[in-house]
Parts: C-alpha cells; structure tokens; sequence
C-alpha cells in the first residue's frame, strides 16, 4: 500500500525550512499562536515556525515583488520587534548560497545580544551596590 505524506505547510519554502529544523534537532513548533500589540489592539498571529529552545520566531515570506505585501511584511516585523519577539526573516531569495548556514548564525547573534544585555545589567548593578 502506498501512502503519501501530506503537507501542512503552505508553501514549499516553509517545507524547505521545517526539513532543515528537522534534519539539524531544532525543536519547533508551526503556526504557534502569539499574542501580539498590533495599532494598539491585542491580535493573535501565527508565525510560521516558533523555535522554543531559543525563544525566537522565524518567518517566510514568500511573495515578491509586491508592494502591498512588502509594506505587511515591514509592518509585522516592526510589530515582533516592539513586542520584544526575536525573529529569523526569511525571503525566497534567502534559499540561495549557504542559507542554511545563516540561520544557527542568527540563533546565536540573537542568544549573544541577549547575553551582553544580562551582562550589562549585571555590571550596571554591580557598580551601583559599589557605591552604596
């Protein structure tokens, strides 16, 4: 008998990122819904991969050249960034060269800056109960 996969991604290049999360042991979670501060009201979005383990997001976007999806696209990322949602953006034209090398690049730049913040903090502290 034969059976044949179905997909639950919506597009091929979502496809492509889930087997790359797949083949490298990175948990992941599709479509987990988020609650976001959107033109101040509370919206549920859904990105398209959720990475737990790193506390991140990444989404695919996968239309170009169009003006009305470009302007939605700098719109939700702006909305994940003020929400403090650390984010992998990827494009179709993210998929040539080495692309699967940029994104644990990018897991690890995200986990760096959040460690410099807590180190900064904590020198910041430091030197503030030095004073005292």
């Amino acid at each position: 008998m034969y059976n044949q996969r179905r997909s639950i991604y919506k597009s091929k290049g979502e496809e492509r990122i889930a087997n790359y999360l797949e083949e490298r042991n990175i948990a992941f979670q599709y479509e987990y819904p988020l609650a976001i501060m959107d033109r101040g009201q509370v919206r549920i979005w859904y990105p398209d991969f959720r990475l737990p383990e790193y506390n991140m997001i990444i989404e695919y976007f996968g239309m170009n050249g169009n003006a009305a999806y470009n302007e939605g696209i700098a719109h939700k990322i702006r909305a994940y960034q003020e929400a403090g949602i650390d984010g992998i953006y990827l494009l179709e034209s993210s998929f040539s060269g080495d692309w699967e090398e940029g994104i644990p690049a990018r897991i690890e730049q995200t986990l760096e800056g959040k460690l410099s913040k807590i180190r900064s903090i904590n020198q910041q502290m430091y030197a503030a109960q030095r004073r005292i």
